[in-house]
């Protein structure tokens, strides 16, 4: 059995969200939506002379653009302000599952339920059907390290 110890501090939260942003879903703009709001917007604008919605379409969409912009420090932003920043998390990791404890939040995921560990540059993800749960290298040993990664492979 394998016990870490980490803080979830601003460095691990930036960390995770630029190791871990890479493998999800919201990697691109959402160029479909984009265009469909900003023909919209012009469509009614020149189209049906509806210059409110045709604004309010196209603000969606700068919006949705600036979203996307920040989506890094706003994210690390509500990591920052959740009860968890800053806690002590304890990590037991052994043959069976991963678990995790701090005082606000609690999981476990077995290692049947991990469809597969990925290596980035700074840590690990595992993947399962339900979510990614990032490890950094900073937070785990070298032994713990090479322990996930031989779970991998069974």
């Amino acid at each position: 059995m394998y016990t870490e110890r980490f803080v979830l501090d601003k460095p691990y939260f930036q960390e995770c969200f630029d190791e871990s942003i890479q493998l999800g879903d919201h990697n691109k703009p959402k160029y479909f939506l984009l265009g469909l709001l900003i023909t919209l917007g012009l469509f009614s604008i020149y189209g049906l002379e509806k210059h409110y919605v045709g604004n309010f379409l196209i603000l969606l969409a700068v919006v949705e653009c600036l979203a996307f912009y920040y989506r890094r420090p706003w994210w690390v932003a509500r990591q920052m302000l959740s009860r968890a920043s800053g806690s002590t998390v304890e990590l037991n990791i052994d043959e069976t599952q991963i678990e995790a404890k701090n005082p606000y939040k609690h999981y476990r995921l077995t290692w049947q339920s991990v469809d597969s560990i990925i290596e980035t540059n700074k840590g690990l993800v595992l993947k399962s059907n339900q979510r990614m749960q990032y490890l950094s290298n900073h937070s785990i040993s070298e032994d713990t390290r090479a322990f996930i990664l031989s779970q991998a492979k069974k």
